[in-house]
């Protein structure tokens, strides 16, 4: 009979047979792993990206809500602006009416 390395050509195969038997399990055992440990990383991912969408959304409508209340604040601002300047123009009539009942009073007290 042929030997290589010392083994018959029948021992070679049984060798194989076993290495083969082994290995198929082997992969699969990682198959199986993998499979296991990626569905749960693929939840994971899913419920991460829900929630990253939910965030979205939220800051969405946080902006849409800061811009609606600047515009807001704007106009205020602009009509206080506006009562401010009404403001100062009465207190120029008020001022300008002051002098004259007052002037007027001195003149007439001079007199």
């Amino acid at each position: 009979m042929h030997h290589v390395l010392g083994y018959s050509l029948d021992e070679w195969m049984a060798i194989l047979t076993i290495i083969s038997i082994v290995g198929g399990v082997l992969i699969w055992l990682l198959n199986v792993a993998i499979k296991n440990g990626t569905e749960k990383l693929s939840n994971s991912v899913r419920r991460l990206i829900n929630q990253i969408d939910n965030l979205s959304h939220t800051i969405n409508s946080i902006e849409t809500t800061a811009s609606r209340t600047a515009k807001r604040v704007d106009k205020l601002e602009d009509r206080f602006e506006e009562h401010i300047g009404e403001a100062k123009v009465r207190n120029q009539k008020i001022k300008s009416l002051e002098h004259e009942v007052f002037d007027d009073k001195r003149r007439n007290e001079d007199e």
